[in-house]
């Protein structure tokens, strides 16, 4: 046997895994880990092609060699090695490796001193292969079938909820090829597999890269393009959609990096997508946007799914926004703006609930504070377009100035600026509005003003004051203090 000889009758087999290797250059869709394992399993094939061919030329000798004694249990188990391989390109071995691994390992032994022990095979003298006359002689093609079998299944369960068309061809060429083994063995006719495994390969990493295509990369959840796909292709089988908004993404990754904003989205899709069926397609279609489709689903049963999302997402640090609408005669892109609408609604009330909280425990804070110190708190309320929706004099504020409740000094702002001296309202009414309207949040409040007091006695403050803003720099609270000065004036003079 020459090189020649070996290489035209793997020629087809060469050919292939060479196109594979070269095009695996230009891939954007794979991650390099995959990439270097599909590479690790073309390197297996054309090793196990050699040993085919090195084994087959030690038959043409007439007597036995340990050339041969050795590369027949190499040939044997390197089948079973390749497939695991291909498993590996999609990660299936990842989490059980060292379980999927065993019956190789544990086979080994038994393969390599089979020579000796005559379990499974032997060679005479005359270098003739005698198979044992029991069912152990199979023994090498139960040990490949197993992971055909554990293939098909972890293959099965990793595209259960989409990809069916690909799904079904890589089956089909696995039954294929399968029978095509299974038929050899049979009619004993011992071929070498090679070309059998390169083709697979082929047609496997051929599905895998369409696959990967339909996925979003960090989620595994399907793509954009898939979105707008299905919305024409299951148009008909489609009852109901849903909108979903993770809230608060940029802040994840500006305060804590990227890689919080990666986790904080893994978790939400697992959220999104835990005891999901195949009636249930769920779609990252942007930065921290999803959307589901129902296929067949009552507005009950959409109702009590987005209740259990909501309930995972609860067990989390993170809050999405959710608005559904039943299809019904609307088309896709109809319903799916009216979702949009009560999504953004949702989100709303969600942000202004959170922000309040945030400016409720401020103010509580803010409170104890100036009781400690003796000062006077004041506090106003905006609405979502920036207005000021409500105004509040504390106890301590109105006592400082001889007041005692709300009905001789309003929760009105006039209560305060028309109490304020002529020679220092507009400087003080400047400086407070200026600060409103500095949506940077750059500018605080912090002014010395004269205030007349109930008993008619001009008296000397130091007022500060911050707000909160929304994330788009529309104030939401305006909170403050003042202290009474008087004392220190009248010494500086």
């Amino acid at each position: 046997m020459s090189i020649v000889t070996l290489t035209l009758g793997n020629y087809i087999m060469i050919a292939e895994l060479l196109g594979l290797w070269v095009m695996l250059e230009s891939n954007v869709h794979l991650d390099k880990r995959t990439i270097n394992v599909t590479r690790g399993v073309i390197i297996l094939i054309f090793v196990e092609a050699i040993c085919w061919g090195v084994e087959r030329w030690t038959r043409e000798i007439g007597y036995l060699t340990y050339t041969r004694i050795f590369l027949t249990p190499t040939i044997y188990l390197l089948h079973p090695i390749i497939l695991l391989g291909i498993m590996d390109m999609a990660e299936f071995v990842k989490k059980h490796r060292l379980l999927l691994y065993l019956p190789v390992i544990l086979s080994a032994p038994l393969l390599y001193t089979s020579q000796w022990t005559h379990l499974i095979y032997w060679f005479d003298e005359k270098n003739l292969y005698i198979a044992a006359d029991n069912p152990m002689r199979y023994y090498p093609y139960f040990l490949f079938f197993l992971y055909v079998i554990l293939f098909v299944g972890a293959f099965t369960i990793r595209y259960a909820h989409y990809g069916t068309a690909e799904r079904r061809g890589i089956l089909v060429s696995i039954f294929a090829a399968s029978l095509g083994v299974l038929l050899h063995i049979i009619f004993e006719i011992d071929v070498d597999y090679s070309t059998l495994f390169a083709s697979l390969l082929l047609i496997y990493y051929l599905s895998l890269y369409v696959l990967t295509a339909k996925e979003d990369t960090l989620t595994h959840l399907l793509n954009r393009q898939c979105y707008y796909y299905d919305s024409k292709r299951l148009k008909d089988q489609i009852t109901a959609v849903v909108s979903v908004d993770m809230n608060d993404l940029k802040k994840i990754n500006d305060s804590e990096g990227h890689d919080a904003g990666d986790k904080a989205l893994k978790t939400v899709a697992e959220c999104l997508t835990r005891g999901r069926t195949r009636s249930k397609k769920v779609y990252r279609i942007g930065g921290d946007e999803f959307a589901i489709f129902y296929l067949g689903k009552t507005e009950d049963e959409v109702q009590s799914d987005i209740a259990l999302m909501r309930e995972n997402l609860g067990k989390t640090p993170y809050v999405c926004a959710f608005g559904h609408e039943m299809v019904d005669k609307k088309d896709i892109h109809a319903a799916m703006l009216s979702a949009d609408r009560e999504m953004y609604s949702n989100k709303a009330v969600l942000k202004n609930t959170n922000e309040r909280r945030i400016a409720a425990y401020k103010e509580a804070t803010i409170k104890v504070m100036h009781e400690a110190l003796g000062s006077g708190m004041w506090g106003m309320e905006f609405d979502d377009d920036g207005n000021m929706s409500s105004v509040e004099w504390s106890p301590e504020f109105r006592r400082m100035i001889g007041f005692t409740d709300e009905t001789d000094f309003p929760n009105e702002l006039e209560s305060w600026s028309d109490r304020l001296h002529s020679d220092d309202k507009p400087a003080v009414m400047k400086e407070f509005y200026d600060t409103i309207s500095d949506y940077t949040g750059r500018k605080n409040y912090d002014v010395e003003y004269r205030l007349k007091t109930k008993s008619g006695e001009w008296r000397w403050f130091h007022a500060l004051g911050r707000l909160l803003r929304r994330d788009n720099g529309v104030p939401l609270s305006y909170v403050g203090m003042f202290v009474d000065i008087t004392d220190r004036k009248a010494e500086a003079n």
